[in-house]
Parts: C-alpha cells; sequence; structure tokens
C-alpha cells in the first residue's frame, strides 16, 4: 500500500473484522443448523446428530417411532397408551400443527426443543421468552423432582422461559419449563439442543436429563423434521378427540379454556392485539428480517469489536487526518534531522516528495538571493536566473520546479543539479562582489 499511515489505521480494523467474522462462523457452526438432515437425528452420528440419545433409549426399553411430517406423527400416537413426542426442530413446524401438539390428551407428553418466541406465539401457550444466550449454561436445576432433579446441572439454558398464563414448573433458571394444563398432555420446553447432541452428551448432566425427558413413556415419537411444514392439507381429528379440528384451529376452547369468541379464540395471537392468519408461515413473522435473523448478543458483541478497533485504531495512529507540525520534545542535530527525513522519504518510496523539498529550499534561497517578493513565482525565479546565469530559461524552469522519474539515480541526478545551480548563483554574485571591492 502507498500510503503507510492509511494502513496503519485500516490494518487493526481488518484484523478486528476478520476475528469477530472468524467467530461468528464457527459459532454458527457449532450451535448446528436445524435445516441440516444431520441436526438432532436419531440416526446420524456427527457432533450436532442423537443417535447416542437414540440408542441410550432402547437400552432403557423406549421405544422410538421416527416420523419426518407432523401429520404422520400425529397418527403415530395413536388412541392408547402413553406416549412422548419429541419435536427437535420447531421452527420448521407449522403454525397449525404446533397449536394441535398444545392441544394433545393428558397420556401424551409433548417436548419442544429451543422454541423461540415465534413458535410460542404460533403454539398459543402463553409463555414468555427471553434471549438466546451466545452458549447455552448449564447452571443448578433448581427443583428437585423430576427428569431435572435427578440429573443435576444441564446445559439448557440459553433460551429462558417464563409461563403467564398456566400452571408450570420451571427449572435450570427457566431453561426448562413445564406446562402443565387439566385434559391436557404435559408439554415440555427445553431451553437447548445441546443435552440432546451427540458431542454435548458427555457434559454436566446433559445425557441424564435427555434420557430422563424422554423415557418417562415406553415409546416415543420422534419427529425428524428438516424444512420448513406445508399447511395441513385437510382436517384431521386429534389423537383421542373425536371431532376434527378445522385445519389446525383450536378445538371448543384455547389450551388456557376460554371459550370461542373470548380473548384468545380465533386468529388472535396473545399479545400482539393484531389478527393473523393460521395458515400463514412463521417466515412471514413481522419485524426487520435481519435483526431478527441474530440474536442480540451478535449486535453486543459487534458494537464493542468496533469501539475497540476504533479505540485501537486512535492509539496506534494517536491522530486522524493530515500530519501537522509539532515542536520535537529534545534538540536534534541538523545532520541528523536530514538523515532522518531522509531515511523516511526512502522507506516509503517519496522520490517527487523529496526532490520538491530540495527545490523549495532552493527557491526560497534564491528569492532570498535576488531580494525578490516571498511569493515569486517558479517562472519569474527561473527568468532572472536564466538572466543572471545565462542558462537556457526552459533548463532552469525545469531544474526549479520538474518532476522525477521512478528511481533513485533520476532522484539524485536531479537533487544534484539544483545544488549545483544554486551554487552557480551564490557563487556567481559572491564573486562579483569580489572583484567590485577589490577595484575600490
Amino acid at each position: 500500500m502507498r500510503n503507510p499511515r492509511r494502513l496503519r489505521l485500516v490494518l487493526p480494523v481488518a484484523v478486528v473484522l476478520g476475528l469477530a467474522t472468524f467467530t461468528g462462523i464457527a459459532h454458527a457452526v457449532q450451535q448446528g443448523d436445524p435445516t441440516d438432515a444431520s441436526f438432532l437425528s436419531p440416526t446420524s452420528d456427527t457432533g450436532d446428530g442423537a443417535r447416542s440419545l437414540a440408542d441410550e433409549l432402547a437400552r432403557a426399553g423406549v421405544t422410538v417411532d421416527v416420523r419426518a411430517r407432523s401429520e404422520p406423527a400425529l397418527a403415530a400416537l395413536g388412541a392408547d397408551g402413553e406416549a412422548t413426542l419429541f419435536v427437535t426442530t420447531p421452527e420448521l413446524v407449522h403454525p397449525a400443527y404446533l397449536r394441535r401438539f398444545a392441544g394433545l390428551p393428558s397420556r401424551v407428553r409433548v417436548v419442544l426443543v429451543a422454541p423461540d418466541p415465534d413458535v410460542l406465539d404460533d403454539a398459543r401457550l402463553g409463555v414468555r421468552a427471553r434471549g438466546p444466550r451466545w452458549t447455552a449454561a448449564a447452571p443448578e436445576p433448581g427443583c428437585a423432582a423430576g427428569p431435572a432433579g435427578a440429573a443435576g446441572p444441564a446445559a439448557a439454558l440459553r433460551w429462558q422461559y417464563e409461563a403467564i398464563r398456566r400452571e408450570s414448573v420451571a427449572c435450570y433458571d427457566g431453561g426448562l419449563v413445564e406446562l402443565r394444563s387439566p385434559g391436557s398432555g404435559e408439554l415440555t420446553l427445553v431451553g437447548a439442543a445441546d443435552p440432546f447432541r451427540n458431542d454435548r452428551a458427555g457434559e454436566h448432566g446433559n445425557r441424564r436429563l435427555a434420557v430422563g425427558l424422554l423415557s418417562r413413556a415406553p415409546r416415543v415419537v420422534w419427529l425428524d423434521l428438516h424444512e420448513r411444514e406445508p399447511a395441513p392439507a385437510r382436517s384431521t381429528p386429534a389423537p383421542g378427540s373425536g371431532t376434527p379440528d378445522r385445519t389446525g384451529e383450536p378445538d371448543g376452547s384455547g389450551e388456557d379454556g376460554a371459550p370461542p369468541g373470548g380473548e384468545r379464540s380465533g386468529d388472535q395471537q396473545p399479545g400482539d392485539g393484531q389478527p393473523r392468519d393460521a395458515g400463514d408461515d412463521r417466515g412471514a413473522a413481522a419485524g426487520n428480517p435481519l435483526a431478527r435473523a441474530f440474536p442480540p448478543g451478535i449486535w453486543a458483541a459487534l458494537g464493542l469489536l468496533v469501539l475497540a478497533a476504533v479505540a485501537l485504531a486512535v492509539a496506534s495512529a494517536r491522530r486522524l487526518g493530515a500530519p501537522v507540525a509539532e515542536p520535537l520534545p529534545a534538540r536534534v542535530r541538523a545532520a541528523e534531522t536530514v538523515r532522518g527525513l531522509g531515511g523516511l522519504y526512502r522507506r516509503a518510496g517519496a522520490r517527487g516528495a523529496s526532490l520538491r523539498t530540495v527545490q523549495s529550499a532552493a527557491r526560497a534561497r534564491l528569492i532570498e538571493h535576488f531580494d525578490l517578493p516571498g511569493e515569486t513565482g517558479v517562472d519569474d525565479l527561473a527568468a532572472r536566473v536564466a538572466a543572471e546565469t545565462g542558462q537556457p530559461e526552459d533548463d532552469v524552469r525545469h531544474v526549479l520546479g520538474g518532476g522525477v522519474e521512478d528511481s533513485d539515480e533520476e532522484l539524485v541526478r536531479a537533487a544534484t543539479a539544483v545544488q549545483e545551480l544554486v551554487r552557480l548563483v551564490t557563487g556567481r554574485q559572491n564573486r562579483q562582489h569580489s572583484d567590485e571591492g577589490n577595484l575600490t
């Protein structure tokens, strides 16, 4: 780069932004993508898969029934027998199915993995979510009974949940919440996918928590969904109910028993006060898509990194903008100053600036020698020097104001010509004064 000062200003910012980008990409890869076929899949041995959990459940005598869509999963729950519906990617489930999951009979337990606020609104659960954290934390359970109490600390706290209108039990500082309501099955919200992953199963009490949540019934219907689900094509009765629901609409009442036409009925979402089509996908949620694509912690981290980069640039460059003249902190010999400046010019490759410095000093010397005004231009000065020395005016003008080719040899020749011209003029004038004195 031809401007070292700009390099010193840009390089720290580029390094910090590069590190931030690398960190963000590495974090995204570590968190896993729900649309990947391996994510929490019971047949995947990769780090973000869940083959080890499925094998552990099989050894515990639990039957694992894998389904790729919500409709077959609901049908697999059947009419009799206890079962657990394990939803690994609730953000990809259509809202109509989410509401049906929330209204399943009491013999069915539902486990949702890391549902975000949009999922909770679509399911009409009456739960508030905060987060997500940059990584999942592993606090103490904070509840003595159930799988959490037996598992001990586990990495379940990335999203934090708070039930508003339903009876609930909260563990792990809200990272795990079990919702209970009369006539409906127990619904468990787990704030992170870490306890179910192959590469995180051995950390903390993750394995014990995951097995404990999914082994409370003799059968697990595992919804292995990895693409956004379309709307239901027809009305289907929910398992254990005698009447069909209207393409995913709540049958008769909401999850808190509110009658049709009340505050929670129809297409009214809790808390937003705006009508909403039940067939719309979650991808049409309101808000800035770019802002919603990343958690708030990402923006806070980027803001801090930008401030750190600016502070580092200021500390490195000391000032922003063009250089200004400053008095030297100590007295330095003229020869040392000349050698130092020459070294800086040479290191920067500033041959043109070096020659202009020499020419400027020469013009100042000649103007003073001829007692001319200080604002005398190169043309007028060249004419005066040519008349004094008899040299061609164009040659003198080139010596006093010309440029230099991009080579050290050309710079040396041009600087030598300037010095010889000054010596010629001042020496000639001095000799004239000496001769006049001798005649007198």
